[in-house]
């Protein structure tokens, strides 16, 4: 059912341009470096800094998972967020320095890594705390606005991009805080979707995750090839980023549409028809400006970006923590893109040939075609777009079949919708242009006809009526 204009939830523009910053930071950080190459013993490992942040950042997401409650304790605390940007500003600081040793690398991937993984599951904490399309139209617009930053960034003057890099992460933690502290304004309680059935949140769960294994798998195979030890990792940054840029616009604009359906499984496929085409074309693009390989990582951060939409709304639906399935699902997407870049490296050292490169590019774009097709599809996809859309979207159809079953007035079902979308008390009166005692009394006429006793026996009672309506279809 749609949802007039003032039924739809706001974007809010301080964790929009606080997910840029940390977005915005993660791309510099990937990208922008140079191509370090370490030594370990006989063998010689590219793209070593990318390696070791990522096996950091994995770290930091099984500690989370091992232990929730410190982990989710130290996330809701300013200084704890304010400390990991340091570190990670440190990091920074540390990978732009000339000639880079090995230990000089590992200290870059662990004063990097960790914190970014931590700060990533306090975005999903945030941004998980709204309705998933929401969530979904605040990280592609975050996503889009970092990639115009990056693109920027690409052509600043060496000192001025440091300094940028340097206080990204301390400006996404400023608009955090922000953010949250909009949130704790308006309300603590906000009625949520209905969780799905276990059975099949578990099926989907299994068929996402090893889907985002297999992209991150050819994510890292591209990574290794992209460039040679000690030049630029990313040669050809400024064309992914501009079409991750525009990939974000289509996706905003498909969200914005009134009456649109399966916008997860529209951008999943999208992007995936990005990546598949940067495989693809590679031989043919080599000695083009915009390469495959740019093709490749335009489609796979659009990828992150709706993957990160899915963990938000899968999270919900299944009534758990967004930051644990944050922890869960970047695990296995950047595990997935360390393993790529480990067994880049080691076919690479077995075979010399200039063929390798291609080989390995095919190998990754079957494998993707494999996981798109027998893995999570866009079947899956769309069933869970399907699901999102039905328990976001019937807060009409709730609030009509309580208004009917306790026969509340016009102006009483009013300030019932408004309650439902977790408006407090003073914003139900400045919204409906009342006294606040006059919503006091409508708020306490529709608790009697409802026969409950607070706000949160109101939420259950429309919760338990969206199941209801829900099992009726």
């Amino acid at each position: 059912m749609s949802k007039t204009q003032e039924d739809i939830p706001k974007p809010s523009w301080a964790r929009i341009a606080g997910f840029a910053c940390y977005q915005g930071f993660v791309y510099a950080a990937f990208y922008l470096g140079t191509n370090h190459q370490m030594q370990l013993g006989p063998f010689s490992v590219e793209r070593a800094e990318l390696l070791l942040t990522l096996a950091f950042m994995v770290a930091a997401f099984i500690g989370e998972r091992l232990a929730p409650d410190v982990a989710e304790r130290a996330l809701s605390r300013s200084g704890t967020l304010a400390a990991f940007a340091a570190f990670m500003s440190a990091g920074a600081a540390i990978s732009a320095a000339p000639g880079t040793t090995a230990a000089e690398v590992a200290a870059e991937g662990l004063l990097i890594g960790a914190p970014m993984a931590l700060t990533l599951m306090a975005w999903g904490k945030t941004l998980g705390a709204n309705p998933p399309r929401l969530a979904a139209t605040e990280i592609f617009a975050a996503t889009g606005i970092a990639a115009a930053c990056c693109f920027a960034l690409w052509f600043a003057q060496e000192e001025i991009g440091l300094a940028l890099r340097c206080v990204l992460p301390f400006a996404g933690v400023a608009f955090m805080e922000i953010a949250r502290h909009e949130q704790s304004g308006a309300t603590s309680e906000t009625m949520h979707p209905t969780p799905i059935k276990p059975a099949r949140a578990r099926t989907l769960s299994a068929r996402m995750l090893a889907g985002a294994l297999i992209f991150g798998l050819a994510a890292g195979f591209v990574e290794t090839y992209r460039s040679d030890p000690g030049s630029l990792s990313t040669p050809t940054l400024p064309y992914a980023m501009f079409i991750v840029a525009l990939f974000c616009g289509g996706v905003l604009e498909t969200l914005r549409t009134s009456g649109e359906r399966d916008t997860f499984s529209a951008s999943y496929r999208i992007a995936f028809t990005l990546m598949l085409a940067g495989f693809l074309f590679a031989p043919v693009l080599v000695n083009v400006d915009i390469t495959g390989d740019a093709i490749v990582l335009a489609g796979y951060l659009g990828l992150c970006a709706a993957f990160a939409s899915l963990f938000c709304a899968s999270a919900q639906l299944e009534g758990t923590s967004c930051a644990l399935a944050f922890a869960q699902g970047f695990a296995v997407l950047y595990g997935g893109e360390a393993l790529g870049i480990i067994l880049a490296n080691g076919l690479d050292a077995m075979n010399s040939l200039n063929t390798t490169p291609y080989a390995a590019m095919a190998t990754a774009g079957l494998a993707m075609v494999c996981a798109y097709v027998f893995l999570f599809t866009e079947r899956d996809f769309s069933a869970l777009s399907r699901v999102v859309d039905a328990a976001v979207d019937n807060t009409e159809d709730v609030k009509k079949a309580i208004a009917q079953a306790a026969a509340l007035s016009a102006r009483e079902t009013e300030v019932l919708s408004l309650a439902l979308r977790g408006r407090t008390n003073e914003r139900i009166a400045q919204e409906l242009f009342i006294a606040k005692s006059t919503a006091d009394t409508h708020l306490r006429r529709i608790y009697s006809k409802c026969g409950v006793h607070s706000r949160q026996e109101l939420l259950d009672l429309a919760e338990k009526t969206a199941a209801n309506l829900r099992s009726r279809e």
